[in-house]
């Protein structure tokens, strides 16, 4: 499959992740209670720490090895063997520590039902090996898999969660819907991909590369889920539910663009191997034009219509939380810049170790920024905290990268962007009094998207919008 076809795919795949949230979201936080809801987000926190650690930074080890000898159909077969007898006895061993802290931490053992629910997860993903079909750029067959577990798990929340106390049921169907995803990706590899036991196994022969991808994914791990756990500790799980609802929404359009660099972690480690530079700027600098599009909008509606945005999403219960939304809503700007530079570009050309340094900092970063502001700020302050260790691992690896190869990007397209949402904001400045606050936004995001279309045909004619134009009406054909 094409490259365009793949981050199409992949695009529609990533767009589910935000469409499906935004219909169960929106009811789960209304008919489950902020209790039920902020516990499943602190006991999910402490199962995100268990799964990235039984990973052991396999997922993307797997897409960038399976790449570089795709056609290699026995070698990638020994190495799924290997690599998920690995994954599979880490994670064993993670949930019998997860069971065991609920006897020694007070806040845990109140939660064993959905410590037993979360292990069911954190087994499901050893056999997930999602990271194989992305390695052989399968990304049509993760698409339609996706769209269909997913929409079955949306149809099971409508009809079984219906009252405040079906929290654990909730987090149940959650979990099963990794089991699924995992039970149909290894049985479609087995029947298509397997080609019989190695006939030696060789576990070792990985650990030397996955020890490095391993660090980066436990200080990434820390600070990216130790603001949820450490708010638990020093919070109640209402205010724990009032920093993660904002934070869902956020990530939503985070893993939309995330997306975009798991698309080309196999591409850049081809174009590398063949010493393509210019292909692989030219690829950077598009990723950079993609995040600007879909980053800097959201940010934009997020500043200026939390009110609006919140009471959609989650229920006027939850507008406490309109600053952390006004904060988080610059992360996924941040860390899709990251990504590039990181993921897409020194991933693949093997400097695992500069990333290492950087989640490294932004570890200490973000445990001293906790530390000190949630105990002021409470969940305003954990949002604070995320943005700085974010934004501290951004500038570091951007400063590597750039030492390594030239980072562009084109700045008429970002200043058509800017242009376009100015009308936005003029108007929402000059009616703000004469209309509800629903139909500013509402007529806002449409004059934004008039603007920016009209902007695009009158005056820019970008070339990289009507290349974007173009790609999606041919794969329409």
């Amino acid at each position: 499959m094409s490259l365009k076809k793949n981050v199409i795919s992949n695009f529609i795949l990533t767009s589910s992740t935000i469409l499906f949230p935004l219909i169960t979201f929106p009811y789960v936080t209304r008919v489950l209670s902020s209790n039920g809801l902020g516990s499943i987000f602190f006991i999910d926190a402490f199962s995100q720490y268990f799964i990235i650690l039984s990973s052991l930074g396999i997922p993307f080890y797997g897409v960038r090895e399976i790449a570089k000898h795709k056609h290699d159909v026995k070698r990638n077969s020994d190495l799924v063997v290997e690599l998920v007898i690995l994954q599979f006895f880490l994670a064993l061993t993670c949930c019998c520590i997860f069971f065991a802290l609920h006897f020694f931490i007070p806040k845990l053992g109140s939660q064993i039902s959905l410590i037993q629910i979360a292990c069911l997860s954190i087994l499901s993903n050893s056999f997930l090996i999602e990271w194989y079909y992305q390695g052989i750029e399968n990304f049509s067959y993760i698409t339609k898999r996706s769209l269909i577990i997913k929409s079955l798990s949306v149809i099971a929340i409508l009809v079984l969660v219906k009252q405040q106390d079906d929290y654990i049921l909730y987090f149940l169907i959650l979990s099963l819907l990794v089991f699924s995803n995992s039970f149909l990706n290894f049985y479609n590899f087995y029947k298509h991909f397997y080609k019989g036991w190695p006939e030696k196994l060789n576990l070792s022969i990985h650990l030397k590369p996955l020890l490095v991808l391993f660090s980066i994914n436990v200080s990434i791990s820390v600070y990216t889920v130790l603001d949820t756990v450490i708010l638990g500790f020093f919070t109640t799980p209402v205010a724990v539910s009032f920093y993660n609802v904002p934070l869902k929404l956020v990530k939503m359009f985070w893993l939309l663009i995330a997306g975009i660099g798991t698309v080309l972690i196999p591409r850049m480690s081809v174009l590398h191997a063949n010493k393509n530079n210019e292909a692989i700027k030219d690829l950077m600098a598009k990723s950079i034009n993609v995040i600007f599009l879909i980053a800097l909008p959201f940010s934009f509606f997020c500043v200026v219509f939390p009110t609006e945005i919140l009471t959609i999403i989650s229920g006027k219960k939850y507008l406490p939380a309109i600053n952390v939304l006004r904060i988080l809503s610059l992360i996924p700007l941040i860390i899709g810049l990251c990504n590039v530079f990181g993921t897409q570009y020194l991933l693949p050309i093997g400097q695992e170790r500069k990333i290492l340094h950087a989640t490294i900092l932004g570890l200490i970063v973000s445990l001293a920024a906790n530390f000190i502001l949630i105990p002021i700020y409470s969940f305003t302050g954990a949002a604070i905290s995320c943005l700085l260790a974010e934004l501290t691992v951004c500038i570091y690896i951007y400063i590597w990268a750039r030492k390594n190869i030239a980072i562009t990007f084109d700045y008429k397209l970002l200043f058509l962007i800017i242009l376009s949402l100015l009308p936005s904001f003029l108007l929402t400045v000059g009616l703000k009094n004469y209309l509800s606050s629903l139909s500013m936004m509402t007529l806002s995001i449409f004059v934004y998207i008039v603007s920016f279309i009209l902007f695009q045909l009158l005056l820019f004619r970008n070339k990289f919008v009507e290349e974007i134009v173009s790609n999606v009406l041919k794969f329409k054909k």
